[in-house]
C-alpha cells in the first residue's frame, strides 16, 4: 500500500497471549491485502485483473468484494470517487482498500480481546476503546509540526486526503486534472474504508467538496482550504 502501518493495543495481563496471536493475524491480513491489490509490483491479482488476465469469476472473494464496494462508491459519490482517473497509472483502489485493510486489522484485534486498539495506516486511523476515547490530531498541511484540531473517537475512523505528503496524486474526475481548491480533507465516521473513500472524493471535488460532505449520513469532516482557512462539518473538535 506504499505506507507503514502501526498497531497500538491494550489488553489485560491474562489476555496477552491471545492478543499476540491476534496481532500476528492482523499483520498477515495486511500483507495479504497488499499482495493482492498492490499496483507497485507486477503480478498482483489486481493488476492481472486490470490487464484482462482474470475474469470476475476467477478472483479471490476479497477482490470481488472490493470491486462491488468501488462500484457502490462511484454511485454514492456521483462519480467523484474514481479509481481510474489518474491517466498515468492503472486503476488503483487504494483510496478504499487501505482504509478497508486497516479497519480489518483493527477488527481482528478487537475480536482478539483487546480493551483498546488504534491502528494507523499512513495517517488514517481505525480506533476502538472499551473505556474512554482516543484523541486523534489533524495535521496542518502547511506546517508538519502543527496540529490544527483534535477529534475524540471511542469507536470509529479518521481518514485524511491531501497532497502535502505525496504531491498531486488526486484528480478531479470532471476535468481529469489534479484536484485544486483544498489543502486537506479529514473525514470521521464508523468505517475507515468508507471514510478514506469519502475524503478522497471530497478532495477531488475541490471547492464543491464541503457542500457534498454535508450530504453524508453518519460522517463528519474537517476541511482545510488552500488559503489555510478551516471548516468543520458535523464534528466537535478541539483546537
Amino acid at each position: 500500500m506504499g505506507t507503514a502501518v502501526s498497531l497500538l493495543v491494550d489488553a489485560s495481563p491474562n489476555g496477552i497471549a491471545r492478543i499476540n496471536d491476534a496481532m500476528d493475524e492482523a499483520v498477515v491480513w495486511l500483507h495479504e491485502v497488499d499482495d493482492r491489490f498492490t499496483t507497485y509490483r507486477d503480478g498482483s491479482e489486481w493488476l492481472r485483473y486490470c490487464a484482462g488476465e482474470l475474469s470476475d469469476q476467477e478472483l479471490h472473494p476479497d477482490t470481488r468484494y472490493v470491486l462491488d464496494r468501488v462500484r457502490d462508491l462511484v454511485r454514492a459519490t456521483n462519480g467523484a470517487f474514481d479509481i481510474a482517473v489518474d491517466p498515468g497509472r492503472p486503476p488503483d483502489p487504494a483510496a478504499y482498500v487501505k482504509g478497508w485493510a486497516v479497519q480489518g486489522a483493527a477488527d481482528i484485534l478487537v475480536a482478539g480481546g483487546a480493551s483498546a486498539v488504534c491502528v494507523n495506516g499512513g495517517g488514517d486511523v481505525a480506533a476502538w476503546r472499551l473505556h474512554g476515547t482516543w484523541r486523534v490530531g489533524i495535521q496542518d498541511p502547511f506546517d508538519r509540526s502543527r496540529v490544527r484540531a483534535v477529534v475524540e473517537v471511542d469507536c470509529g475512523a479518521v481518514a485524511t486526503s491531501g497532497t502535502y505528503e505525496r504531491g498531486g496524486h488526486i484528480f478531479d474526475p470532471r476535468t481529469r486534472e489534479s484536484a485544486t481548491g483544498l489543502a486537506s480533507v479529514t473525514v470521521v465516521g464508523p468505517d475507515l474504508g468508507m471514510a478514506d473513500a469519502f475524503a478522497t472524493a471530497a478532495f477531488a471535488l475541490g471547492a464543491d467538496g464541503p457542500s457534498w460532505l454535508r450530504t453524508l449520513d453518519g460522517y463528519g469532516a474537517y476541511v482545510i482550504n488552500d488559503d489555510g482557512t478551516g471548516e468543520v462539518i458535523g464534528l466537535r473538535t478541539a483546537a
